[in-house]
């Protein structure tokens, strides 16, 4: 089949949740299909480095400049839309999708994230697939326990009412839906219920994040886009209320913090004792082999976390909040340590630290559950089986 797939941003490198599916479903849609990619990019980067890593698996690809500026813009010009959606809005797109659909006939369009989905009415295919990944209307709600100042809950209220509304007829509009898990795939199908909603969970490189030797060192670990909310709520929150009680048992307890876009809050836990703010980094696997002990401190947010699957695979013990591991199908004590309050969290990862025993017992459960449930091959036949139904 000839299949178009479009995303916000170019999916390369793989430094942000999105762009790591992206790759993934893309590659797994070409080892079986003729793929188009259209997406956005920085006005500077249209001829930039990813070109050469994605060329391999695409017939073509076409690219749409937009700057961070005209996004902003764009999301006062669209007061009915999602901010999400409404940064995105661009007439360019739409005519270069219709020019290309109309030129040449496609079997499948193929939209990643709500911010593309309206781009799925400007093509002239016989299929639309969005893959919504999250729901994130349910982000957005959940975010609101912890706002407190009264205009920006507000605001936050009305973009959920905008989302639920969005969400419910980008559903509606699609042949397919794809969600990352039976939790936001249980929403979907309550807002829209004549849709056909499938779960495709995220996955694992096997094959890069390879089994490390236990470190046996008092190393915590957190990893992620430091910009993104959930995760700078969360680590500043393990930082300030988690963390220091673990170094009161664990005198020579550190922790590092690894990420892009550091907030300033987190920029100050650098003053902290013991904590190690890193930054971005290309290769994480050289703090993987350093690390004892993944934390996933989630308080809101949607989705499946990366950084536990990768940690699994990677041969490491995890402690996540219930929220952080919601929608993978793990179970606290055999896969993972899961805690809610900042006391029963230190106490976990104390016990990890100091139990090798312990460490090994998870590890092991945690490698064969990504082996059997969560790689990257595996879903891809999955995908390619839910398209062949269409």
């Amino acid at each position: 089949m000839k299949v178009i797939f479009i995303t916000a941003e170019p999916p390369w490198p793989l430094d942000q949740g999105d762009k790591l599916r992206n790759y993934h479903l893309l590659k797994s849609l070409a080892s079986e299909h003729l793929v188009t990619l259209v997406c956005f990019c920085a006005p500077d980067e249209e001829d930039g480095s990813w070109r050469k890593t994605l060329e391999p698996f695409c017939e073509a690809i076409y690219t749409v400049p937009l700057s961070r500026i005209r996004m902003i813009l764009n999301s006062f010009l669209h007061p009915g839309m999602p901010v999400t959606m409404a940064a995105r809005a661009s007439t360019r797109m739409a005519h270069l999708l219709h020019d290309i659909t109309t030129r040449k006939e496609f079997d499948l369009v193929f939209a990643c994230q709500l911010k593309m989905g309206a781009y799925l009415a400007k093509c002239h295919t016989v299929k639309r697939v969005l893959d919504l990944t999250d729901a994130v209307s349910i982000y957005h709600r959940r975010m609101l326990a912890y706002i407190s100042f009264w205009p920006a809950r507000l605001f936050r209220s009305l973009e959920v009412w905008r989302l639920v509304g969005w969400e419910k007829k980008m559903a509606e509009s699609a042949d397919l839906i794809l969600l990352i898990s039976s939790v936001d795939a249980s929403f979907m199908s309550k807002i829209a219920p004549s849709s056909h909603v499938e779960v495709l969970s995220n996955g694992v490189d096997p094959h890069y994040f390879q089994p490390l030797p236990d470190s046996g060192k008092p190393v915590i670990l957190f990893y992620g886009h430091l910009r993104y909310l959930p995760n700078a709520d969360g680590i500043t929150w393990f930082g300030y209320e988690i963390f220091p009680r673990v170094r009161a048992l664990v005198p020579e307890a550190e922790l590092f913090v690894i990420g892009k876009e550091p907030t300033p809050e987190i920029k100050e836990m650098a003053t902290i004792p013991g904590v190690r703010l890193i930054g971005y980094v290309t290769d994480l696997r050289p703090y993987l082999a350093e690390a004892t002990v993944v934390v996933a401190p989630l308080r809101f947010g949607t989705g499946i976390r990366n950084k536990i699957l990768e940690a699994f695979c990677a041969g490491r013990s995890v402690v996540s909040t219930s929220l952080g591991c919601e929608g993978l199908k793990v179970i606290p004590g055999v896969h993972l340590e899961v805690a809610d309050d900042p006391a029963q969290f230190a106490e976990k990862i104390i016990c990890l630290i100091k139990n090798p025993a312990l460490r090994r017992v998870l590890v092991a459960n945690g490698k064969e559950l990504v082996e059997q449930t969560y790689n990257w091959q595996t879903i891809g036949q999955v995908l390619n089986s839910l398209i062949k139904e269409l």
